[in-house]
């Protein structure tokens, strides 16, 4: 004869267990959402030239990461969440954004705490952010700096977007990737017409004077 005396005991510990993960994968979504919130409050600030409140809207975004990953070794689960990947890769972005703005450098993968994948195509993201940002200043006619942005879109394109991993490794990788090389010949485009533009302003206004 079949004991099933311990069967109970068995079925109300596994429906604990499905309970707590439940619990904690919910909080993990959660949480990532808030990643993703403020790191685009972050960026968005940032192009309103509110510096201080990016660098808020980081922090938070930061405080939540961290609150991610310690969750995730607290429950040791399988979370491979799609959020969590995607939260890495704004929080990267905004983070990026705002040192490169603010320091001249940008931190590695290790010192902002992602990973290597995510920071990828943070960094792919932070190209057309990038462009974003020459665009305005080249419609306030600062080409100088819309010129030297530019130069950093390119060296970001030759350093990270030439890594070579397979789809698998690296998802939407290629894409953003070719996505990236894009942008830069558009905004080489851009600063032409506007150099082109400033020199016949010039060359207009020195006919006047003559």
């Amino acid at each position: 004869m079949v004991d099933m005396s311990n069967f109970q005991d068995i079925a109300t510990e596994i429906e604990k267990k499905l309970i707590e993960s439940d619990s904690a994968r919910e909080e993990l979504m959660q949480l990532s959402r808030t990643v993703l919130k403020c790191s685009g409050q972050s960026i968005e600030n940032f192009h309103r030239n509110q510096v201080d409140s990016a660098k808020l809207k980081i922090v938070e975004a930061e405080e939540a990461l961290n609150k991610v990953k310690d969750l995730q070794e607290e429950k040791q689960g399988n979370y491979h969440l799609g959020i969590i990947y995607a939260a890495m890769q704004e929080y990267t972005e905004a983070k990026l954004l705002h040192e490169l703005f603010t320091t001249g450098k940008i931190s590695s993968y290790e010192e902002i705490k992602v990973t290597e994948a995510a920071y990828l195509l943070g960094v792919a993201d932070l190209i057309g952010e990038l462009r974003r940002y020459v665009l305005e200043k080249l419609v306030e006619g600062e080409i100088e700096e819309a010129k030297t942005y530019y130069e950093t879109m390119k060296e970001l394109y030759a350093t990270f977007m030439q890594v070579e991993c397979g789809k698998n490794l690296v998802s939407d990788f290629r894409r953003k990737k070719d996505t990236a090389r894009i942008l830069i010949e558009r905004t080489l485009s851009d600063l032409f017409v506007a150099v082109q533009g400033r020199k016949l302003e010039e060359r207009f206004d020195k006919s006047l004077e003559d």
